[in-house]
């Protein structure tokens, strides 16, 4: 199994490209796309991407390359209306209105059908160019044999958590990723038109301005040229799932290797896997699923061991193209380099930084345990008096901060808007930072699986957020966050049907954590935070109530806490017993 050893990769082939090869889709567009095929007179299965990204960007070419060097016809195609395809490009991020469904099908039968190929076909790739294979998958193209798409949520909302908006990343992807090329198609006279230009002037200055303005909907519509509409649309909208996977599963018929990093934005890949295990369209499709969680972010190819400030060890490195190669040559040559011994599910357990097999997701084994919160009162910063232990609360004071959007907990992550661990001591401080602590561990303990937390909490405005982080906190005071979660007052109950809340009323929130895999070991502490910002992690709340994309007012809200007898607030973990399964 490759969590142990990887297989000997086969001596690479030489490799030529034929570039701007045409494609026409069912309604005449024609999309374009760069073929990297051995040189040989031999045919080969095809893997195909589909990005919206430029085919010619470097680390396409590159994927593409090694990949057809291994042994396949590698199809890199623009979608439809970037760079070189023709046709009006729709985002499918933004809303369901679109074309990858029919044009993802049209492409796999094209590609099938090139002079090389064997008529077996496989799509791979990562994050958007993952969603296109999900987007395609549904319609079931003939020629369609498997897929490994990485870094796409089954459902839109579990990447954008409680309906609000992750603003740091998708303002640097509109306004970085997608924009320059809208401009370049339409030959504007303002604003950068490569992403390299785009990058540059949102490092030197434009990410400062343009996250902070208000109202976000207000927007000049010449910053994301070409995007604005979408966006528009999408913050009018922020509750809905158009990416609807979880619904599409039972029309899927091809086995998916599913691949997700605990610090991945879009950790909630793991209901692919979960999904179509239960779902999939055929006994082949169920039984074929495959799930790999790394501790890496959201990456491509690059599983390395260091992530952030962390160093995860050798083990954590892994190489994608040995990977890809064992699982495709499986099922696209018949070939079993190593694929047919993995388990279901190979996750990496931070702490222990060990790779390990599992059969299910959540684990069997799983014991749920409840952690409370504890303080007299002063539960704020890393020197309040705030703990969290196994014991229920009694009678306890509350515990109180002020959140000022003006003056939000800022997130600690790249400036591409991507989740990775960061020491948290520049957070210390925080009067609004609520810190609950547990004493310093005589014996290292398991948390893996899906986390909630049950918070009791009032607030002096009609509307809020609440955001929980949990942390392992090591012996040096060096603090680094596991996963996150927060709750949009208003959504507490539905996403169709908001609330807004009454002021001073205490409401119960259930706030769905992200997943993780950690092993706290001895001399660790494990933290929970409670704040009501992270900030551009995900927008501010504006605490008045109103539309908080067409508004400017910021007003400060009164934030309490309780953890007493009748509102025990706490953290269900999930642990897994030491020996067990």
């Amino acid at each position: 199994m490759i969590i142990n050893k990887s297989s000997q990769l086969p001596d690479r082939l030489t490799v030529v490209k034929d570039l701007n090869l045409t494609a026409s889709m069912r309604d005449g567009t024609v999309l374009k796309a760069d073929v990297y095929r051995p040189d040989t007179h031999r045919k080969y299965p095809v893997l195909l991407a589909r990005t919206p990204y430029d085919k010619l960007l470097d680390q396409h070419v590159e994927q593409a390359r090694k990949l057809a060097e291994l042994g396949y016809l590698v199809v890199v195609q623009d979608v439809r209306g970037r760079y070189a395809s023709d046709g009006e490009f729709r985002p499918g991020f933004f809303s369901a209105y679109h074309h990858d469904t029919e044009d993802g099908h049209d492409t796999v039968e094209w590609a099938a059908s090139l002079p090389w190929s064997t008529g077996k076909v496989g799509t791979f790739g990562n994050s958007y160019v993952g969603w296109t294979q999900w987007e395609l998958a549904h319609s079931r193209p003939s020629h369609l044999t498997a897929m490994m798409p990485q870094g796409i949520a089954a459902n839109l909302l579990d990447r954008e958590l409680s309906g609000i908006l992750r603003l740091g990343r998708v303002l640097w992807w509109s306004i970085n990723s997608l924009a320059p090329d809208q401009r370049r198609k339409a030959s504007a006279k303002w604003g950068p038109r490569t992403l390299e230009d785009a990058e540059t002037l949102w490092a030197e200055g434009d990410r400062s301005k343009w996250l902070w303005y208000l109202p976000l909907m207000d927007i000049p519509d010449e910053v994301m040229f070409g995007i604005k509409p979408h966006f528009k649309s999408w913050l009018k909208d922020r509750t809905t799932d158009h990416f609807r996977f979880l619904e599409k599963h039972s029309n899927i018929d091809v086995p998916a290797l599913t691949i997700t990093g605990w610090y991945d934005q879009q950790i909630g890949s793991i209901k692919h896997f979960t999904g179509m295990s239960k779902n999939g369209r055929t006994e082949r499709a169920r039984e074929g699923q495959r799930l790999i969680i790394g501790p890496w972010t959201h990456t491509g190819v690059d599983w390395v061991s260091r992530v952030g400030d962390i160093n995860f060890g050798p083990e954590a490195s892994r190489n994608y193209y040995d990977v890809a190669n064992q699982w495709f040559s499986y099922w696209l040559k018949d070939e079993d380099l190593g694929m047919d011994n993995w388990p279901p599910i190979q996750i990496f357990v931070m702490g222990s930084n060990q790779w390990r097999a599992e059969s299910e997701w959540p684990l069997a084994r799983t014991v749920y345990q409840d952690f409370y919160l504890h303080s007299s009162g002063s539960a704020n910063t890393t020197d309040g008096d705030g703990i969290l232990s196994t014991e229920p609360p009694e009678y306890e004071p509350h515990d109180q901060y002020i959140y000022d959007p003006k003056d939000p907990v800022m997130t600690q992550y790249s400036t591409a808007g991507q989740q990775e661990p960061r020491n948290l001591r520049p957070l210390n401080g925080r009067q609004d930072i609520l810190v609950y602590t547990t004493t310093t561990l005589e014996e290292p303990f398991e948390v893996t699986g899906p986390v909630v937390m049950e918070l009791w909490a009032a607030s002096s405005a009609p509307d809020t957020d609440f955001v929980v982080k949990l942390i392992d906190v090591w012996p040096d005071g060096s603090a680094y966050e596991l996963c996150h979660g927060i709750v949009r007052a208003r959504y507490r109950k539905s996403f169709t049907e908001p609330s807004l809340i009454r002021p001073y009323e205490v409401y119960q929130y259930t706030i769905q954590v992200n997943p993780t895999s950690n092993v706290f070991k001895q001399g660790h502490r494990l933290r929970v935070d409670i704040s009501s910002s992270d900030f551009p992690n995900f927008d501010r709340n504006h605490n008045t109530g109103g539309n908080d994309y067409e508004e400017d007012t910021l007003l400060s809200a009164v934030q309490t806490i309780f953890h007493d007898k009748s509102r025990p607030s706490r953290v269900v973990l999930p642990i897994i017993p030491k020996g067990a399964g």
